[in-house]
């Protein structure tokens, strides 16, 4: 009875050590950016980083990864088969798309996540439809807009406008020069050298702003606000709960 229950111990731990299996590949992508103004992503899970250079080519490695297969020819198979991983020149813009094919569905399949590192010329207009996981954008010249599911959304030094529309996770914002738009669902915010107006429609988790050029205006669920260094007006349209201090004075609605 001891020596079942012993094999049947070692069968758990061993089946639990590969079903815990972390399988990982690279694939990679480039595209001249010749006549090409903007860059859209439509990505699904998995971490997204994105740098500006002063190159003239979108350059872009991914780390294929999952902990639900057994072999990684069997995660191979399964990514060429049901993941959509490429590159496209559609007019002024170039597409790039990382995530589950349309026609697979979600069902109970298993799951497996594209990590994109991505480096392209700062100039570029960048459209992001994010599903799932980490992303952070660097030191970009044209425009931003992001629709992101969850996870945390870090933003450094971008000269122009920026949107961020985001179901949950943290933002954080350092360096815009251009007006920023945040409309957020839950996570904390914070926000430092934005030099135009801010605009936050925010669902649940703390404000912090710091050296705000422009007008702030914020309509806020739960969560503390505070504002240091506002240059602009100060707007709160609606404050459900969590004190509110701008440039060290406290603030209610009006």
């Amino acid at each position: 009875m001891k020596k079942t229950a012993i094999i049947s111990a070692i069968s758990l731990v061993s089946l639990s050590a590969i079903s815990a299996n972390n399988l990982k590949f690279d694939r990679s992508l480039e595209m001249s950016t010749d006549r090409i103004s903007a860059v859209e992503f439509d990505v699904g899970a998995g971490s997204l980083n994105i740098v500006g250079t002063t190159g003239n080519e979108i350059r872009i490695n991914a780390t294929i990864e999952s902990e639900d297969y057994r072999k990684l020819d069997d995660l191979v198979d399964a990514f060429e088969n049901k993941m959509l991983f490429s590159i496209e020149r559609q007019s002024e813009y170039a597409m790039v798309y990382a995530k589950k094919k349309e026609s697979m569905g979600w069902g109970n399949s298993k799951n497996i996540m594209i990590h994109l590192e991505v480096e392209l010329p700062r100039g570029m207009d960048l459209v992001i439809d994010d599903g799932s996981g980490s992303m952070t954008v660097e030191n970009i010249a044209g425009e931003l807009k992001i629709d992101d599911g969850s996870g945390s959304i870090t933003l450094r030094d971008i000269a122009n406008d920026v949107q961020i529309d985001d179901g949950s996770g943290s933002i954080q914002v350092a360096g815009v020069n251009g007006d920023l738009s945040i409309e957020d669902g839950s996570g904390s915010i914070e926000l430092k050298n934005i030099s135009g107006s801010v605009d936050i429609e925010d669902g649940s988790g703390g404000i912090m702003a710091k050296d705000i050029g422009g007008d702030f205006t914020v309509d806020d669920g739960s969560g503390d606000v505070v504002v240091k260094n506002l240059t602009g007006q100060f707007t709160l349209i609606d404050d459900g709960s969590g004190s509110v201090t701008v440039n060290g004075a406290r603030w209610g609605k009006k």
